[in-house]
């Protein structure tokens, strides 16, 4: 069991550390906010409220990005009949961190749907985050997060 979670957090952890704004993955811009009032880059960028302690920007989101990582591991639930037939895959989830440093608009852009209730699940639970700003200002922040669903042997 050591050895599969081990490989799992690899895995993860290869896949969350792209997990920054790609920019023309996908062409949708998060339901319920419209164009104008979503940004895919901010001047600065959305961080964990755990991690806006820290004084270098860097190393703020690189805690927000190893914060995320650890969340999705731990908390991502692989659905019972995808594991009972074998079926791996990545999803493409798409949400927004608000300008009140919460997660909306959360949505499975691409991947297998047998995922998509798990990848969802676990997006919505992310903690509460500093919001992104743009010139001082909040702004609503879209991401693209893959989340890499890979059994074990």
């Amino acid at each position: 069991m050591e050895k599969r979670q081990r490989q799992q957090f690899w895995t993860l952890a290869l896949v969350a550390a792209f997990c920054i704004p790609m920019q023309g993955l996908i062409a949708q811009n998060g339901i319920g906010y419209p164009q104008e009032d979503v940004v895919k880059v901010a001047e600065v960028m959305p961080v964990l409220k755990t991690c806006a302690s820290l004084d270098d920007r860097t190393e703020r989101e690189t805690c927000t990005n190893q914060g995320m990582m650890e969340h999705v591991m731990e908390n991502l639930v692989y659905p019972t009949v995808a594991q009972e037939k074998g079926v791996e895959g990545t999803v493409f989830v798409q949400f927004v961190v608000t300008e009140k440093g919460s997660i909306g608009s959360v949505e499975m852009v691409r991947g297998p749907e047998t995922f998509e209730k798990s990848a969802v699940t676990v997006i919505e639970s992310l903690p509460l985050f500093m919001p992104g700003t743009n010139k001082g200002k909040a702004v609503n922040v879209q991401y693209v997060l893959p989340i890499r669903f890979a059994l074990g042997e």
